[in-house]
């Protein structure tokens, strides 16, 4: 029974050798048809067989697979402080996609969603005059309302705000308990803690606490420039090092914060290996492949439709998956 457990879950995860297949093909139908088997390909090859589709189409088809599946995963989940880990990653993953959506709107762009989590599947993708804001309100997390009511009110991002929902996820996660988890957790807190300053300066200015990075590398990994920033090899944590390892990687084939949000998914994904055993590892081990899956998958779909970069991406993925 176990055993058939662990291969339903594994199943639900792409590898490293399905990447590096599926990159063979010149066309999605194909790569995706070659994978008929896993549970990930079929709503994307029931689409993309019987009617017109565009990549947009094809990427939120990817994401509702694995956002069903993180859903599952927290309700399956009894343990009250394996739950409270999936639910600060996830929290976490939540406030970029908050964020995301009320620059857009503030800007007069389409609303969009960065990381799979369970708020994703709800944003219609919609001009910003269709936008229901009040509707999007009561669908996001009450730890979050305040960020959004002050949206509402003064028709832009509170910075104030942000970085209050910023220290809201990590607070009930405990440093001595599980040391590993502590750590990946911070890390990835930090790295969502770089991309909302560099998209707004200011929070710089608000009290913000970083949980791995020390205060300088974390300021200066807010303000300088990504190129600069992926070069650095030595003087910091191993695992801050790890996340510009992967910046410079993921700098050869997307640019900007884009690479920054790549650079930050690896991260989590090569630091989830350190997870060995018990029943809170094993569940944000496996909330962290999820994740991983979906950003992995759509960056394949992008390759594939667009045929480019597909040998870079073939060498980041031989890295980073092994």
């Amino acid at each position: 029974m176990n055993r058939a457990k662990t291969f339903s879950q594994s199943v639900e995860y792409i590898t490293l050798e399905n990447a590096l297949s599926m990159l063979q093909y010149s066309d999605i139908v194909n790569a995706f048809s070659s994978m008929a088997e896993k549970p990930w390909a079929g709503k994307v090859l029931k689409r993309v067989t019987t009617s017109r589709y565009t990549l947009i189409d094809v990427q939120r088809d990817i994401d509702d697979f694995f956002i069903e599946k993180i859903v599952e995963l927290v309700e399956e989940t009894k343990n009250e402080e394996a739950r409270n880990c999936l639910n600060s990653m996830i929290s976490l993953s939540e406030l970029i996609n908050i964020v995301v959506v009320l620059h857009n709107l503030s800007v007069g762009r389409k609303p969009a969603t960065i990381f799979p989590t369970p708020l994703a599947r709800k944003i219609p993708l919609v001009s910003p005059e269709e936008f229901d804001i009040h509707a999007f309100r009561r669908n996001v997390d009450k730890v979050f309302t305040g960020l959004v009511d002050r949206f509402i009110k003064n028709k832009k991002l509170s910075t104030r705000e942000i970085a209050l929902a910023l220290h809201k996820p990590v607070e009930k996660i405990d440093k001595v308990s599980n040391y590993r988890v502590w750590r990946l957790i911070g890390i990835y807190h930090d790295a969502i803690a770089v991309r909302l300053c560099r998209m707004f300066p200011d929070l710089l200015k608000e009290p913000l606490y970083p949980l791995i990075m020390e205060d300088k590398i974390f300021r200066e990994a807010c303000n300088s420039d990504l190129i600069e920033l992926s070069k650095i090899s030595s003087g910091y944590r191993r695992i801050v090092l790890e996340l510009f390892d992967a910046l410079t990687d993921s700098l050869t084939i997307l640019k900007g914060i884009e690479a920054f949000d790549l650079a930050t998914v690896l991260t989590i994904m090569s630091l989830s290996k350190t997870l060995v055993g018990g029943e809170v590892e094993e569940k944000v081990k496996r909330l962290v492949h999820l994740m991983g899956s979906s950003v992995i998958l759509k960056l394949i779909v992008l390759s594939v439709y667009t045929n480019t970069y597909r040998v870079e991406l073939q060498r980041l993925l031989s890295k980073w998956l092994k």
